[in-house]
């Protein structure tokens, strides 16, 4: 499966008082580049518009887990690499990289559940998503 690029700025508010990325901000930069990469793979169709009626899905974190490699700074141009790694019945897991040029800061590896907007129970992955997603 292809990587998906974002790019992303560290503005004041993801720093603590020295300027060094808060802890937390890292998968605010991961949330951003999955939701765009959804967003590039299926085009038609918004979050909020897989969500809507009886067939809607939404995709929530099911479990992660966080490898904090170098810090990033106030002013640095992120890159968040994304790749889907794996497709289940009813999740899926990513792995991003978020870097500063050549240096990894941060590695993370999410796995994602899709339940049933209605239900909120787990629902099989749309067969429209997982062709988008493979492509």
């Amino acid at each position: 499966m292809r990587t998906f690029e974002f790019k992303a700025r560290v503005y004041y508010s993801d720093t603590d008082a020295e300027g060094i990325i808060y802890h937390t901000r890292y998968l605010d930069f991961a949330e951003h580049a999955r939701t765009e990469m959804l967003r590039e793979a299926l085009p038609d169709k918004s979050q909020y518009e897989l969500a809507q009626g009886d067939g809607g899905i939404i995709i929530v974190v099911r479990s992660m887990n966080i490898e904090f490699r170098s810090a990033g700074h106030l002013d640095d141009e992120l890159t968040v690499y994304t790749q889907m790694v794996d497709m289940q019945h009813f999740s899926c897991t990513f792995e991003q990289k978020i870097m500063r040029g050549e240096t990894v800061l941060c590695e993370i590896k999410i796995k994602a559940a899709f339940l049933s907007a209605v239900t909120r129970k787990p629902t099989p992955i749309p067969e429209y998503i997982k062709v988008a997603m493979e492509d």
